[in-house]
């Protein structure tokens, strides 16, 4: 496997931290086909070693697919937003952006693996740049409400005055010293029923030390904060109605937070290509269970990636 480290810069002055992964036959002189493009995009608070073991695999069984990870801004190894910023949907959208247009990817269809907040990331831009995406595999996330549409504008209000009171604070000073291993246990803690293996993974992206040669948590704490900017329920449809591509979900048995039904019932209305599978697993299954994970996208992708592979296969021999 070949993986090369492609580090963006970003209009806001920041970089963002990825790797393009390749099969080692990718490179061969008898290799001569059209790869498959893919974009994966972790969750809250993770980085992407969260989806590097799945996208391991996916390489390993798919010659032909190169797939992008990377961490997003605030997260792992990337710049944190300049004070102030949101780390809105609006933001996290330019920034995917960016990283579209400096793959060179933007001239030609890709897809989309995403966890959590990485999936609605991904539906949001599936919604906005329709004719990009192929297809889109949300994990144990989609887009929902968090807000009726007569609540909308008090409701940024409020989270406005939040997030300038938050910011106006004095930054905490922490006298415990961090440790590896205390990372690791927070990692734990705070993902229930992930692995050793798993949060060691996470961890080796979550801390860095500084000048002093001190362990720190390299995330910006800003991103405790809610975007300005919630969904109602007719965003909700509007996004789920803009979308083109396929699109599989993925979810948890017991989820840690409450399915989006309306949302699924929104897919189920609007997009035949819709599939949905429940796994018995935690909110990070595709950590835990990866190999279920990877041969349940292996099945969607072979369905409707492959059809649109051919199609672009023979339009470039026109």
């Amino acid at each position: 496997m070949i993986i090369t480290e492609l580090n963006i810069p970003c209009v806001w002055g920041g970089i963002l931290k990825g790797i393009l992964l390749k099969n080692d036959t990718i490179v061969t002189s008898e290799y001569n086909k059209i790869t498959t493009k893919i974009i994966g995009i972790h969750g809250w608070l993770d980085n992407f070693n969260s989806l590097l073991p799945m996208v391991e695999k996916l390489i390993d069984h798919h010659p032909n697919y190169e797939i992008y990870l990377y961490d997003r801004a605030g997260h792992g190894f990337s710049s944190h937003l300049p004070k102030g910023f949101d780390y809105s949907h609006a933001h996290n959208l330019e920034d995917l952006r960016i990283v579209v247009q400096a793959l060179g990817w933007n001239k030609e269809k890709f897809s989309i693996i995403g966890h959590s907040y990485g999936a609605i990331l991904g539906m949001i831009y599936a919604a906005s740049y329709p004719d990009d995406i192929v297809c889109l595999v949300a994990i144990d996330a989609l887009v929902r409400p968090h807000v009726s549409s007569d609540l909308f504008w008090t409701t940024i209000g409020s989270r406005i005055d939040n997030s300038l009171q938050y910011l106006s604070r004095k930054s905490k000073t922490y006298t415990d010293e961090l440790t590896f291993e205390k990372a690791v246990e927070h990692t734990k803690n705070s993902r229930p029923g992930i692995t050793d293996e798993a949060a060691k993974l996470l961890t080796e992206r979550a801390v860095r030390r500084d000048s002093d040669n001190k362990l720190h948590f390299t995330r910006d704490e800003s991103l405790k904060l809610l975007s300005l900017f919630p969904f109602t329920d007719n965003m909700v449809e509007n996004v789920v109605q803009a979308m083109k591509g396929s699109i599989l979900f993925i979810g948890a048995t017991n989820p840690q937070w409450p399915r989006p039904s309306k949302t699924i019932d929104l897919l189920k209305k609007y997009h035949l290509n819709f599939e949905m599978t429940l796994i018995d697993g935690p909110h990070h299954f595709h950590m835990t269970h990866i190999d279920e994970v990877v041969n349940r996208i292996e099945q969607y992708f072979d369905k409707y990636l492959q059809q649109s592979s051919i199609t672009m296969i023979q339009h470039s021999q026109l």
